[in-house]
This record gives structure tokens, sequence and C-alpha cells, in this order.
């Protein structure tokens, strides 16, 4: 008897110290929660920590895909409830809280009954199983978003008066919303979206009631229902989630027979790699920095990239990063595996970074040095825009004008060539070409050095030039002909420098990105580049006919893609060999190659290296575009022929001419018969009519040649003693 009074007494203990702690819990979460004392989670508290994407226009198809998941401290996409499927939410429902829509926040029934299992089980000494279970949704969603999740009586009192509280603060839709794009769906996965593109591949709004169901099921125990990890066993909780969907009626028979008989089709597991590509590394350093001028604090910009579910739209196009990489990460590629290299590409007409790589070799670390965007000395890759390109625009020079290649001194400065010879009497044509240094140094102080300076600043977007620091300025003439800079440049702001002449002298700023849109599709950020006309079309067109020949007939030789497409482009070396370069274009990319090592030092290389990368990478980054496109000719543009001896337009007199470019404001006298370099002081100037009768034979002669038509230089069309090119130099 007294065995069973102590039975008894027990009994009503545990009882009723269960219902002590229950109307505690309920009175005074209810009290907390109707009265305010407990601070409530908004939908904005809720939805802060996303992950952000980077994305790209698939060209083919015109849609935009995912390039890179920026995750935050949580893998999650937001998606609207209305984008989720019913089917999806019913699921969760019947599954996790099939009274979800009639209580305030708590079920009563369920949590009286967690409660007493787990009183029981502290008591007896029960492993395994003593939890406080018996959460709704809203609790869930609760303690996914305050990541609080120890098993204590105090955490499941605040949780109750939260669930009152948001309750009366949000409708159950925002709540459901919150929950399915909070809840842990194991594989890194927080939400129904994330989980439904890596398990199926597809958006969450294109799933099946059975990929539903199978994604629902995860919920209970993420390791052991994972899909990719136990298949048999999601499948086993797929059909117990159909099966309770079926028993409260959001799914017929039919639906139930037919989503059970469903196979699923999971994708295959891919190992991932938190290495992220040169390219993507670029645009979360542009997007960032951009935040900052926006006046976001480093902190804030970190913040909204990283966890505020934005998208970043990118310029990415796979098949020109494709070819970069399957490139650069095979060493052998390359002469020496100690050095280095970098490469850029950019589309000619808008400025769209298409694809970066900043290393040899495999990727091993995301944020790293990424040497694309680092300077480094341009050496002769800087004559074209820095002294050519501004001295014809402003016409104090032809491609036919003469110099002399001779010994010359500023100061106590000499340039001299790189084979250290010199060629007498040389037009423009073979300046460019040879890569002679004397000349663009003669040019240079026509055109004057603050021209030329503002032109790189100004013109081209070169932002790393010094005007002054610490005695130190690159308004010079060894700096600017010869590309000696204080600090040098990048390879991505002298890919988009020299696209501007393959898009009739129209420059773009280079950039990774177009625009960025918050969670709900607002533009955030724009990289806003107005378009800057830095030089005649004329200009851009000579230019390009003068860098082709670089590549047909100079120190570019091997250059040249595959199927007659445009190549244009010029070497570069700096001294003591410590820097190669090839900067080159097509009427659909430009690209710009170093070469070298970290720590500056002799590349010990007789050819120039710079020049296989660019050909094979942009021949496979050119694959299915049209060889047979050309550069738009102006119509200002003129084929003339011009005295070899005088730079000036020919005569019948001049032993020896050659055809080439002129825009027509900037067309040179005829030559004086004395081919001493002077002009004639009492020549006649002809009439317009002869000057449009002169022009019009000379293009025919023009068309009749294999210059224009083949897309080659008209090098070869001369009269009287015809010139030969001079001998190919290594620069």
């Amino acid at each position: 008897m007294k065995q069973h009074t102590k039975r008894f007494l027990f009994i009503f203990s545990i009882t009723l110290l269960i219902g002590i702690v229950l109307l505690g819990i309920f009175f005074g979460g209810a009290v907390l929660g109707y009265w305010g004392n407990v601070s409530s989670l908004s939908i904005d508290d809720i939805t802060m920590q996303q992950s952000s994407s980077i994305v790209y226009t698939d060209s083919e198809t015109g849609e935009e895909k995912e390039l890179y998941r920026i995750s935050a401290s949580e893998n999650r996409i937001w998606v609207d409830l209305d984008n989720i499927p019913k089917n999806m939410q019913n699921a969760f429902i019947a599954i996790e809280d099939e009274r979800f829509y009639e209580h305030n926040g708590v079920d009563f029934r369920r949590t009286i009954k967690a409660t007493f299992t787990w009183f029981a089980d502290k008591l007896t000494g029960k492993s395994g199983g003593a939890t406080l279970g018996g959460s709704t949704i809203t609790q869930q969603m609760i303690k996914n978003v305050s990541g609080q999740s120890e098993q204590t009586v105090a955490r499941k009192f605040k949780e109750i008066a939260s669930a009152f509280a948001i309750e009366r603060e949000m409708e159950k839709e925002q709540i459901l919303e919150a929950y399915l794009n909070c809840i842990y769906l194991s594989q890194g996965c927080n939400g129904v979206q994330t989980a439904s593109r890596l398990y199926f591949g597809k958006d969450v709004s294109q799933l099946s009631l059975a990929e539903c169901a199978s994604i629902a099921g995860i919920t209970k125990y993420p390791s052991l229902y994972d899909p990719f990890v136990n298949p048999e066993k999601n499948k086993e909780r797929q059909e117990i989630v159909l099966r309770k969907m079926l028993e409260l009626e959001y799914i017929s028979q039919d639906d139930y027979d037919n989503a059970v008989a469903e196979e699923l089709a999971f994708t295959e597991p891919v190992e991932t790699s938190a290495t992220s590509s040169y390219f993507v590394d670029q645009v979360i350093r542009d997007v960032i920095e951009d935040l900052k001028a926006q006046g976001h604090s480093e902190e804030e910009s970190h913040q909204i990239l990283y966890s505020e579910g934005v998208i970043v739209h990118s310029t990415y196009v796979p098949q020109v990063q494709d070819a970069m990489e399957s490139y650069y990460t095979n060493i052998k590629n390359f002469p020496d595996q100690n050095a280095q290299s970098a490469m850029a590409i950019v589309n000619v007409h808008n400025g769209q970074v298409a694809g970066l790589i900043g290393g040899i070799g495999e990727k091993t670390g995301s944020l790293v040095l990424n040497r694309a965007a680092s300077t480094r000395q341009p050496g002769s890759t800087i004559k074209p825009i820095a002294v050519y390109a501004p001295a014809i625009d402003k016409g104090l020079i032809t491609a036919g004008s003469i110099f002399e290649d001779k010994p010359i001194t500023y100061g106590e400065w000499s340039p001299r060539n790189y084979d250290h010879s010199f060629r007498g009497s040389v037009d423009i044509r073979q300046a460019v070409r040879s890569s002679l240094n004397t000349i663009p140094v003669q040019v240079l102080e026509k055109l004057g050095v603050d021209t030329s300076y503002n032109f790189l600043k100004d013109k081209l977007g070169i932002t790393t030039l010094v005007e002054m620091r610490e005695g130190l300025s690159d308004k010079g003439y060894a700096q600017l002909a010869l590309g000696g800079l204080t600090d040098g440049v990048t390879a991505i702001e002298m890919s988009a420098a020299f696209a501007a002449f393959a898009n009739n002298g129209v420059y773009h700023a280079p950039h990774t990105y177009t625009h960025v849109t918050d969670k709900d599709g607002n533009v955030i950020l724009e990289s806003k580049h107005n378009p800057v006309q830095a030089m005649k079309p004329s200009t851009a067109y000579i230019m390009s006919r003068l860098l082709q020949e670089v590549v047909t007939s100079g120190t570019g030789g091997g250059a040249s893609l595959s199927g007659g497409m445009f190549t244009a482009g010029k070497t570069g070396t700096t001294t003591d060999n410590n820097d190669r370069w090839f900067i080159g274009y097509t009427p659909y990319y430009s690209a710009a190659v170093w070469y070298g090592y970290d720590i500056p030092r002799q590349i010990n290389v007789s050819s120039n290296p710079c020049i296989p990368v660019f050909r094979n990478v942009m021949n496979n980054a050119h694959k299915g575009l049209d060889s047979r496109k050309q550069l738009s000719r102006p119509s200002n543009i003129v084929s003339i022929s011009y005295c070899t001896y005088s730079g000036m337009r020919a005569t019948e007199e001049c032993p020896s001419s050659s055809y080439y470019y002129y825009s027509k404001d900037n067309i040179p006298a005829y030559c004086s018969s004395g081919h001493e370099g002077y002009v004639d002081p009492d020549a006649e100037e002809e009439t317009d009519e002869e000057t449009e009768e002169t022009e019009e034979n000379e293009n025919a002669a023009e068309n009749n040649s294999s210059g224009e038509t083949s897309g080659n230089s008209p090098e070869g069309s001369t009269t009287n003693n015809s010139t030969t090119n001079p001998a190919e130099l290594t620069e």
C-alpha cells in the first residue's frame, strides 16, 4: 500500500510540476508577447543574412546564370512566397506544423506532449530523446534567425514569448516565407531555393510535388535524410511527407500515387571549391570599392555584398574566361615555370571585361594577388597611346612623316634603340613596326609632355600616372615615350586603352559588372562610365593600320589569329628586360598580356613569351566569331602616295613612294623635287577639283591592290623605285 501511495505521489508531483511550468510558460509568454516586452523580429531583420550572387548573361539563350555564390555566414538565396510552389508550402506545413494556420504561434497540444516527454526523459535518465520539441513553424523560424538552439527551459520560454509577439506583428504568409528561406536543408543549404538548385539543379518554382516532398523531408534530421548521402532514407521520409499531405487533403490519391512512383533525379554531387576565380575576385573588389565611393564604410560595403542577398550582374564571358584558364593552368605553356604572367580581355565596343587571369598555374586561394590589376612598367606599349595617337590626332605627324633615327641627347639622358643601332631617315610606319626609341621621343618633343600626359589620363583612362610625388613625375620624355613610369600600368587599363583604336576612337572605361540589384530587384549600384571620344575616328583607323603592320611585318610577328582575323597590336620590353608585353586587338576584343617575375629581374627568353599566349588564348576566345569582320573605315580616310624620302605627298619626281592611309584634314603638301626635306614655296596649290580627281584615282588604285580587300596593309603598293619592308627586329 505504501509503495502504491509513493508511486501515486510521484506521478502527481511530476504532473503538478509540469502543469505549473506550462502555466508559467504560457502566461509569461502571453504577457510578454502581447505587452511588447520582448524585442520583436521584423521581416527585415530576418532577411539580413542572405547569400549574394554574381551572375552573367548567357550569350546563346539570353538567360542570366549564376557564376559564383558570395556566401555570408549562411548559404541562402531568398525567394518570395509567391514563387514557392503551393506543394512545397503544404509539404512543410503537413510534416512540421499541421495547425499552422490555426494557432497564434504556439501549438498547445504539441507543446504539452513534448514537455511531458522531456520531463519524463530527464527523470528516468533516458538518453537521446530529452528535447523540448513541439516547435511550430513560427518557433522554428525564430530559432533559425536567432541562432539559439540550446535545449533549456529559459530558451524555450523566450522562444514562446517571441512567437506570440511575431504572430501579432507578422502575417502568416510572411512567417512562412521567412521559415522556408531560413530552414537548414543539409549540404550547407539554408532555404528551399538553395536546396532546389543544389539537389535538383533548377529553380524552386519548377519543382514537382515529389521533389517538394523530398526537400521537406530533409529538415527533421538533415544529415540522415540528405539526398546525396542517404538517397534511400530521403525516399522513405519523402513518402511519409506525402502520406501526411494526403491525410490532410492537400493532395489527392492520384497525386500521391504519381508522386510516390516518380523517380527522383538528383543532380550529381560536385566538389565545391572555396577558391574563386581571378575574375570573381576582381568583381568583388570593384563592387566593394564602388560601394565605398557611394559613401558606405568598408564594413557596410562588405555587409551589403556578403550578407544582403544582392545580385551582381557581371560582364563575364564564359568562352573567353575558359580559354584563358585552360591555357594558364598548364604551366608547360610558359618558358620559365618560376615566372608569372597575367592577361586581361576587354570587349572593344563597351569596355566590359570579358575575362581575367592574374597568374600562372592553379589558383590556390580567394582574393589573392591579381597581376592583371597590378602595376608594371609598360615599356614600348606606351608609344601608340601616349605619343603616336595624340600626335596624329593633332595633325603634327602622319604615318609617312620622316624622322632621323640618330643619337640624340636630352640633358644627361640619351635614348637608344634595343639593338644599339640607328637607321637614319625612317617614316613613322617603320618606327612603329620596329619599335624604335629615338623617334617617339622626337615626336613627343613636338607634342609636349603635358598634352601626352593629359591624353593618357583624361582620354584613355590610365589612372596610375603620377603627376608629382616625392620628386617623381610621369611628365617626362623617358616616362611617356618609352614607358618608364613611376608606378606603371595595369593590364586591365591597357587593354581598354587599346580597345579605343578598334572602336572608332571611342574609349570605354573597363568594368567587370554593369549593375547590382538588391533582393527585391531594385538597382542599388551601377557601373556608370560615360564613353569618351578619345580621338578622331580617322586617327583610330590609321593607328590600327600601323599596329596591324607590327603583327604582319614587325616586332609582333606570330601574333596573327587564324582564319584571317584582323589583328593589330604592340610589343613592349622594359629596361634590363624585366617586363615583356603584348597588347593586341581584333574587331571584337582587346587583350593585354604581361610576363615577368613578381620580384623584377631579367627575363632570359629571346622571343616575346607574350605573343604565343595572346595567339592561343585569343584564337579560342574567338571561336564561332566571323573572322571576315573588319574595322569600319571612316568616310574621311583616303589612301594617297607619299614620298618615302620626304614624307610629303608624292609626285612623279619622287624616286620612291608608297601608298598609305591619311585623314582628309591631314594630307601633306606635294613633295618638292629636291628631296632634301624642304617644301618649294613657289609650288602652285592644287584646286579642289584636282584634289577630288586625284583622290578618286588613288582610291581606285587602292581598291585594285590586295590591301583593303584582304584586310592587309597597303604597304606593298609603291611607285617608282619600290621600297621594301625593313628587316624584323627584336624590340
